[in-house]
């Protein structure tokens, strides 16, 4: 049989989409700022179990979750930690049984925390060791606090975020100061409502990416060992037209969720979405693209999903691993002073 007939034949030929067995998802919210989140994340329609823990009773009225957990009751006595870490940690301790409880059974654990506080900062990172104790591969996005609300705040935040990435398989990490600069005329409600679309976003992202059936294949236990053994990593989204796919390229590249150096990664999950006319040298050009900054040795996984929706336009998900950054190094707070424009200009991720 010529090839060319081999060709027509494959072409002509149905297939199956095989299911990657369902991913088990957890999001949960940690003191006031984590469970505010939940309740916005609960209009996005996540395929993930959202809960919902504090130290105060009362702010539960106003939380949208399926579970509610009331951590510290004993010595809070329900009215919250006061902006005191030790008191929420030993709060998350005393409960690690029902965490733990709640957790088991969990592939992926995001936890949603706002820094600087009680009961996020300082029982968020008792509650990141509890997850991993629980088996789930643990991705952690904070939230540091408002220049605004002063040094001592700031420091609290610096401290935790250091314990959040001791215990955490991944750190995300988002700048409220970076809020005020895009969103300064919104109304609060809506100014903080973009960050938990980017939250929503960035789960949505990669449940995706290992839980619908593709064409190239990237399941679960790629995610997992590039986020378990890849040292301080980045995740990067683009777009573009597929008849220009060097486009696509850039716009993944000229947008990175954090101040990183890519160019020495030494990993890379690339999972490309298009239409039904995307061709297996599209899928090869943009890979090629994206991974011609990173070391020659480095593992590159690629997955690539047909998908109506994209009819003539790409989306591209990376996560880059073996990135640096110097964020948590200088302990600091960094802040990109020219315009980018985009809410992309937010994020920051350390692991």
């Amino acid at each position: 049989m010529g090839l060319e007939y081999l060709i027509k034949d494959a072409l002509s030929a149905g297939y199956d989409e095989k299911s990657e067995a369902d991913v088990n998802i957890k999001v949960v919210g940690i003191g006031g700022g984590g469970c505010n989140s939940i309740t916005r994340l609960s209009t996005q329609n996540l395929k993930a179990e959202l809960i919902a823990v504090n130290t105060d009773k009362s702010h539960f009225s106003i939380v949208n979750a399926s579970k509610k957990v009331l951590i510290g009751k004993k010595i809070t006595n329900g009215r919250g930690a006061g902006g005191n870490m030790e008191i929420g940690e030993q709060a998350a301790q005393m409960a690690y049984n029902d965490i733990y409880k709640i957790l088991d059974g969990g592939d992926i654990v995001f936890l949603l925390a706002g820094l600087g506080g009680g009961t996020g900062g300082g029982a968020g990172p008792v509650i990141s060791e509890i997850a991993r104790d629980a088996g789930a591969l643990v991705v952690s996005m904070v939230t540091m606090p408002f220049k605004a609300e002063g040094k001592r705040r700031w420091e609290q935040a610096e401290m935790s975020l250091e314990r959040f990435r001791e215990h955490s398989h991944t750190v995300i990490v988002l700048d409220n100061n970076r809020l005020v600069s895009l969103a300064k005329n919104l109304p609060i409600k809506k100014a903080f409502a973009i960050m938990d679309y980017l939250i929503g976003d960035v789960i949505t992202n990669l449940a995706d990416a290992i839980t619908i059936p593709s064409l190239m294949n990237i399941d679960f236990s790629d995610l997992e060992a590039l986020m378990r053994n890849g040292g301080t990593s980045t995740i990067l989204y683009g777009e573009g037209n597929y008849y220009t796919p060097q486009d696509a390229v850039m716009d993944t590249l000229n947008n990175p969720l954090m101040d990183i150096d890519y160019r020495g990664a030494n990993g890379a999950l690339i999972h490309i979405t298009g239409g039904s006319e995307m061709s297996l040298q599209t899928v090869y050009r943009i890979a090629e693209g994206i991974t011609s900054g990173i070391r020659d040795d480095a593992e590159v996984k690629i997955g690539a999903r047909v998908d109506d929706r994209y009819t003539k336009k790409l989306k591209i998900t990376t996560i880059l691993t073996g990135v640096h950054t110097p964020y948590l190094q200088k302990r600091e707070a960094r802040y990109i002073t020219e315009e980018i424009g985009g809410i992309n200009d937010l994020i920051s991720v350390v692991y």
